[in-house]
């Protein structure tokens, strides 16, 4: 006489904690490759905040926490402190590997996403 058969329990859910194709990842401290992306493009992420906040020269600007999303390449989205005690979102874009952007376009993958929430 054979068992009965039994169901196979479905499997618990995986929890990605990593970057999924089109959602962001949660915020999270930089780690040496976002610090180096972050320096990278230091120059345009400064000039076109200083453009659209009252920042004070001598402010240095630095980042807090980044959040990776994966689209055609990967958007890197800084959370930049002010020094108003609130945080802008500053964005760059990386190209997949074979689509790298030339030098002279790369403000254009830098964009001052908004102003956000108080310390």
């Amino acid at each position: 006489m054979e068992a009965p058969h039994r169901p196979t329990p479905p499997a618990p859910p995986v929890e990605h904690k990593g970057m999924r194709c089109g959602a962001p990842t949660e915020p999270r401290e930089l780690d040496d490759h976002d610090k180096a992306l972050f320096e990278e493009f230091r120059d345009i992420i400064e000039q076109k905040l200083r453009e659209q906040f009252d920042i004070p020269k001598d402010y240095k600007i630095e980042a807090t926490q980044v959040q990776a999303q994966a689209v055609a390449g990967s958007n890197y989205y800084f959370h930049v402190r002010l020094p108003n005690k609130k945080f802008a979102h500053v964005r760059v874009f990386k190209p997949l590997k074979g689509h790298a952007l030339e030098a002279s376009d790369r403000s254009t993958r830098v964009n001052v996403e908004k102003e956000t929430h108080d310390d």
